[in-house]
Order: C-alpha cells, then sequence, then structure tokens
C-alpha cells in the first residue's frame, strides 16, 4: 500500500544508537498509514540486527557484505512506497513534527523538490549543544541525512553514486539542485548527535571526496 514518505534508517555497527533512532521514527504526529520505516543494516558484526529484529512496524533490509552509505541508500529507496524519500543516520534521530511538517510542505508545494529543516547539536547524552542552521549551499552539501526528497526526482538523476564512500550527500545534492529547488525549513527538527566515532569528523577524507564530486559533476557539465 502506498504511502506519503518512507524514512530510510542507514546502519552499520550502531548498537549503542540504533534503537534510540528507530524510536524517534516510530513516535511521529504523523499518522502510522502515512509512512513506513525502512532499515538498511549494512552488514553489521555488533549486536544492531538483533535490536532491529526485535522492532515491529518496520521493514529491515540486511546486506550480506558492507557495501557503504551511499549503496544501502539506494537499496531503501528502491523498496520505498512513499512519494517523499527522508534519510535519517543511525546515530541521530528526528523530533516528533518532522514527518508531518516536511510532507506537507512537499504535498502543498508540486514546485518545491525538496525540503530540509535545521539541526540540532546534541551530545552523547542528548543534551543540546548549539543549532546547525542550514543556511548556506556548503552547510546543506555536507548534512544530506534530514532532507526529504521526491522520490521520482531521486531516480531522475540516479540514486545515490555507491562509488563515492564519504561525500555522497554532496555528490548528491549537487546533482540534484542542476534540476530541482529546495526550501530550507528554519526549524530544528533533526537531532544530530556529535559523539567520537562521528564519520563527519574525519574531515580531511570528506574533503578529498567531496573534490572527487565536483571534478565529477564538472566534466560532466562539459560532456
Amino acid at each position: 500500500m502506498a504511502v506519503d514518505v518512507s524514512v530510510i534508517i542507514t546502519n552499520y555497527n550502531r548498537e549503542k544508537y540504533i534503537g534510540r533512532a528507530i524510536r524517534s521514527c516510530l513516535k511521529q504526529s504523523m499518522p502510522k498509514d502515512r509512512y513506513e520505516i525502512i532499515i538498511v543494516d549494512d552488514a553489521s558484526n555488533d549486536n544492531s540486527r538483533q535490536i532491529i529484529r526485535e522492532t515491529k512496524k518496520v521493514i529491515p533490509i540486511y546486506l550480506k557484505h558492507n557495501k557503504g552509505v551511499a549503496f544501502a541508500s539506494n537499496e531503501g529507496i528502491k523498496r520505498a512506497l512513499g512519494a517523499f524519500v527522508i534519510r535519517v543516520d543511525s546515530d541521530d534521530y528526528i523530533s516528533e513534527h518532522t514527518l508531518l511538517f516536511m510532507t506537507e510542505i512537499l504535498i502543498a508545494n508540486p514546485d518545491i523538490g525538496f525540503v530540509y529543516p535545521d539541526h540540532a547539536l546534541v551530545d552523547e547524552s542528548e543534551n543540546f549543544i548549539g543549532r546547525i542552521s542550514l543556511d548556506t549551499l556548503d552547510k546543506l552539501k555536507k548534512h544530506g541525512a534530514g532532507i526529504m526528497f521526491r522520490k521520482t526526482n531521486l531516480e531522475a538523476i540516479g540514486l545515490y553514486d555507491p562509488v563515492f564512500k564519504h561525500a555522497e550527500d554532496h555528490d548528491l545534492i549537487t546533482r540534484y539542485l542542476k534540476n530541482f529547488n529546495g526550501y530550507h525549513l528554519r526549524l530544528p527538527l533533526y537531532r544530530y548527535r556529535q559523539h567520537s566515532d562521528n564519520m563527519s569528523k574525519d574531515l580531511a577524507e570528506r574533503r578529498n571526496w567531496e573534490q572527487k564530486a565536483d571534478v565529477k559533476n564538472r566534466q560532466k557539465n562539459i560532456k
């Protein structure tokens, strides 16, 4: 049965946080029959899969080999029944009104290609640290989770490029914006957890992949 929005949680060895991410998606103010939750476990070798198996009302996908966030996200998108798709990282979580607010914006405004909120930065214990306003294109490209896209638009640009092991969001948004526009919802609906294992802390590696994405997309423009 079709739904308005599909939430895709990609997970790799986040047993400490995955339960919180799932609970935040299950406890949305949007009626339950309007959205689905797809969890793509990217071949975790910790206790993540047991936690996922014990969770009701979610759709699990278990990958046999670790493929990375881009590949795992694509698997979720392909399975999604929603007109809209939003990715939630397994170590983050969302406000109870996230799906309702963002979905209604896209339904009421067919000219908007995607909608994205600000982030609330929290620590390990979920204490508020500060607000991350995605008020520039550079900031937006660094925070691909929490963005609600139209699924048909994602399909039109070819989904995530699985070659990218980092900065897959930078590459996707660069390609998406060539054809579709976005709307900045100035509410901190996405909870971005800061901890010692954040992939985004490997700044040098991420910058390297961002440069690769920029080169790739410039070459396509030339052609």
